[in-house]
């Protein structure tokens, strides 16, 4: 722009070095975006391409599920992708991984799939195939089938929207674009799947409208130098991009799809129109077998998807007050906090480390090395849970303990003694009376009475009152309160 003379140039021409910022310049000028009036090339998508009434009519698709390296999560990935809300006889579907630790996941997965899709391939890295060929042997499924588009979907992406696909492919088909990924992102973070420039060096620059292309303040489909994790190509560019992920052997897969991409002159576009989910944060997710339930420790890192597997679902109803809250005896009560799920794998997690204590007043593992009151346990810090489960107490324990007990604040929660104890006949069947030397307590049952055991509970002796121990239902009490 001329700001002296306020006037606008006619034509912009650049050499083979400003080609990105040509691309860049092609978001705003003509009828793209704009500041009064948006995205105007998107309003044509208020034509739907895709007819509710005609289905079988939708454009057929190779829809291909890479999981090329550690990812947590993978079994609720897999439960969205089973609700894409996109006719599955026109899918034809393949999968690649190369993990064994989701080898259990990803079989149901394909056994329930079967019969369902138009077609169902997959392949492991035990056929010695890896990432790159298996991008590629996707795309040639897609060739060999004369389908419309294929779908690069990697197992690190949530999608929220069912109709992610039936988006994406109307963008695609309304703007002509050959290559368009939906725009995801790590919650609350400003990492995504597309960067908006490059450096020189070939890796992330931020561009100036990077946050608030993320940040939906600016709002439509975007020419970038970058996208990976969900890719749709259409019909037209599968065989000239085919050989993408080879072109660059010393960058991942991704670096150099998008490096050819750029070089051979195939435009990569973003689509933030709607919000399509998010990514899960892989950077510090270790299955190499250090724990048996490694998702266990994703509370930092995931918070959403820990939080859907691991917290009670009923749990939010009872902190907000729409759901009662039980006092089975005073200044006792009880509330569900942890998902069964999350009760099995800390038992197996447990189990799996095996070092249960003696029983014994002494006992090294403490300060004083003396325990008054001794149980069968094992403490949280011996399987580096330390950390996650005071979080836990933290964000989960404390919220309700503050409307429960009036007046007691503390933040972050303290505890010293975070345990699980196992309870067995011939072994430690029960612990005798006593009283807590703490501010307040909580006892989580983890088994399921009338299945696991019979009886249990805690008893109040000085209310004369039985709580029974209802699985992953937690008891909280005063003690020095």
């Amino acid at each position: 722009t001329n700001v002296i003379h306020k006037t606008h140039p006619l034509i912009i021409h650049g050499d083979e070095s400003n080609k990105l910022m040509l691309n860049y310049l092609g978001n705003y000028i003509g009828n793209a975006w704009s500041a009064d009036f948006g995205c105007r090339d998107c309003s044509a998508q208020q034509i739907s391409f895709l007819k509710d009434d005609a289905e079988q009519e939708w454009p057929k698709l190779t829809l291909a599920i890479v999981l090329a390296k550690p990812i947590p999560f993978v079994e609720e990935f897999l439960t969205k992708v089973e609700k894409l809300e996109y006719p599955k006889s026109n899918i034809d579907l393949y999968l690649y991984s190369n993990q064994k630790y989701n080898e259990r996941e990803v079989n149901e997965f394909l056994r329930k799939a079967r019969g369902k899709y138009s077609s169902v391939e997959w392949d492991s890295g035990e056929v010695e195939i890896g990432e790159r060929e298996a991008r590629r042997t996707a795309i040639d499924m897609a060739i060999k089938a004369n389908n419309d588009f294929v779908f690069l979907l990697d197992a690190n992406v949530h999608f929220v929207d069912p109709n992610v696909i039936r988006w994406i492919i109307e963008s695609a088909l309304t703007m002509n674009l050959g290559i368009l990924a939906p725009m995801v992102g790590k919650p609350n973070k400003f990492f995504t799947n597309f960067w908006g420039a490059i450096s020189s060096s070939g890796y992330y620059e931020r561009s100036e409208d990077y946050t608030e292309i993320v940040n939906y303040k600016r709002v439509g489909v975007w020419n970038v130098p970058f996208i990976s994790s969900s890719i749709l190509i259409n019909k037209q560019k599968m065989r000239e991009i085919r050989d993408g992920f080879f072109y660059n052997a010393d960058v991942d897969a991704d670096l150099s799809f998008c490096q050819f991409a750029r070089d051979n002159d195939h435009f990569l576009y973003v689509d933030n129109q709607r919000y399509y989910g998010f990514l899960a944060d892989s950077e510090t997710f270790d299955n190499s077998g250090k724990h048996l339930h490694p998702e266990m420790y994703q509370i930092f890192e995931n918070r959403y998807l820990w939080e859907s597997r691991y917290v009670h679902p009923d749990y939010f109803a009872a902190l907000d007050g729409s759901a009662e809250i039980a006092q089975p005896c005073p200044d006792v009560y009880d509330y569900p906090l942890m998902s069964e799920k999350f009760a099995k794998e800390l038992i197996e997690e447990m189990e799996n480390f095996g070092h249960w204590s003696d029983g014994k007043n002494e006992d090294e593992r403490l300060a004083g090395g003396y325990e008054n009151v001794p149980t069968i346990d094992i403490h949280m810090n011996q399987i580096d849970f330390q950390r996650e489960w005071l979080y836990f107490l933290d964000e989960y324990v404390r919220p309700m303990q503050e409307k429960l007990f009036i007046g007691y604040y503390q933040k972050p929660v303290e505890a010293l003694m975070m345990f699980v104890v196992r309870y067995k006949p011939g072994e430690q069947p029960s612990l005798r009376a006593h009283h807590d030397a703490s501010t307040y307590t909580i006892d989580v049952p983890l088994n399921k009475r009338g299945r696991d055991y019979e009886g249990g509970g805690v008893r109040y002796v000085r209310y004369n009152c039985t709580v029974d121990a209802d699985q992953v239902v937690i008891v909280i009490c005063p003690s020095m309160i």
